[in-house]
């Protein structure tokens, strides 16, 4: 396989990413009856498959140091009035939707000696983790505008594409 075909097939997974959210997100705004757990998973999930594309992706070929070539979806296809909500879900998926971050939990331990042995007690930050669920409206108008320009990429990514077969 040659960069180019890599590079193409990594853009187009971006746009079925983005596609998977838009669509979880077009069901939690339209079926307001599914239940608070299931909402917030399939909100997790959908800032998840969000995210996929602007976080690193390793791919076969080798770069000339040989390590595997890194891949990220460029933010240019971003709108401007988009970037703010844009950074905020990332960080949302490396510090809550994804992983549990300690410094966002912000915990403590408090340990006392009592008379019927050692009492330990954690205290931490609550974490809303469907706080962009009010934002459903804006979340699908970000992915549509993204996708429309990368539409357009993909146009000229398939043309720059060699015949190899």
């Amino acid at each position: 396989m040659k960069e180019i075909e890599e590079k193409y097939i990594h853009f187009v997974s971006c746009i079925k990413n983005l596609n998977n959210a838009w669509v979880i997100f077009q069901e939690l705004k339209k079926n307001k009856g599914i239940p608070p757990a299931i909402s917030i998973a399939a909100l997790r999930f959908a800032l998840i498959e969000y995210s996929k594309p602007y976080k690193d992706t390793i791919g076969n070929i080798l770069n000339p140091k040989r390590k595997n070539i890194k891949y990220r979806l460029d933010e240019k296809y971003i709108p401007t009035n988009h970037i703010e909500l844009h950074k905020r879900i990332l960080v949302a998926r490396d510090k809550i939707h994804a992983h549990s971050d300690l410094t966002i939990m912000d915990a403590k331990v408090y340990v006392q000696n009592t008379r019927y042995g050692k009492s330990v007690v954690t205290g931490q930050n609550f974490i809303i983790e469907g706080e962009e669920i009010s934002n459903i409206e804006i979340i699908i108008d970000l992915i549509e505008k993204t996708l429309d320009k990368m539409y357009e990429e993909e146009k000229i990514l398939k043309e720059e594409l060699p015949v190899n077969s």
